[in-house]
């Protein structure tokens, strides 16, 4: 997937923010599950992801290229 959510994971390292406390917050373990794994998630949860983090989304993801070029 060239999308990563490896911002997101650094950013939640820094802020002291676990998993848990998102799904108190009402994110899906299955989103969450999702996210760990960098598979794609909606917008509409990325909106909320930043509100929940007070954040832009460029802080959450990073785009990392087609792995698939020849």
């Amino acid at each position: 997937m060239p999308i990563s959510f490896n911002p997101m994971r650094l950013y939640m390292g820094k802020h002291n923010i676990s998993y848990y406390y998102l799904a108190n917050q009402g994110i899906d373990a299955r989103t969450l599950q999702r996210i760990r794994h960098d598979r794609p998630i909606t917008t509409e949860t990325l909106g909320k992801l930043c509100k929940i983090l007070n954040c832009q989304p460029g802080e959450l993801i990073e785009y990392l290229g087609d792995t698939n070029e020849s």
